[in-house]
């Protein structure tokens, strides 16, 4: 089964010339939905899944966080709806959230993921905390909810620390900044 992980990772990041493919950050045989895969991350930030269907994410592009879920890793991703990432089609410019989930076999496998996913992630140079302003009449009066419902989960998706601002008039923000 060592050998089939090794083999199989060789796959996962070649493209059609074997020069061209980016280093590999990490490669694991995992489960996803029940079955063997080998999962991994390139250098160039392309997280990989090869078992019985081919699967990519972009981490700078797709990934907006993870999280661990016992023993299984939930890869946070927002995707173009048919389109990109592990989503196949033409492109409409919509996008969906779409989590790509997957169990390590063993415990430092798992720890060995989320420093890998960790340090890629900061790597990006994302914000580590947000300063919002919500003003309640935009929207046809909706902003709040919208911020809420769409918007506010995405961050803490991401592992933003925010800090939310209601305004209460015309220039309100302005003054508070």
């Amino acid at each position: 089964s060592l050998s089939l992980s090794l083999s199989l990772s060789e796959v996962c990041v070649m493209d059609h010339d074997q020069q061209s493919s980016p280093a590999v950050i990490i490669t694991d045989l995992v489960l996803v939905d029940g079955v063997y895969a080998v999962v991994a991350l390139t250098g160039d930030g392309e997280l990989q899944s090869v078992g019985q269907e081919r699967r990519q994410l972009a981490m700078k592009k797709d990934v907006i966080g993870f999280v661990v879920e016992g023993k299984q890793i939930r890869v946070k991703a927002v995707v173009e709806r048919g389109g990109g990432g592990i989503c196949c089609g033409e492109s409409d410019g919509d996008f969906t959230r779409k989590d790509f989930v997957f169990e390590p076999l063993y415990e430092d496998a798992k720890n060995r993921w989320c420093y890998s996913l960790r340090r890629y992630l900061d790597s990006l140079g994302r914000p580590k905390r947000l300063l919002v302003f919500v003003n309640p009449f935009g929207g046809k009066k909706s902003a709040k909810k919208i911020f809420l419902e769409k918007v506010k989960p995405l961050l803490e998706d991401a592992d933003i620390q925010l800090d939310v601002q209601e305004t209460k008039y015309q220039l309100h923000a302005n003054e508070i900044v």
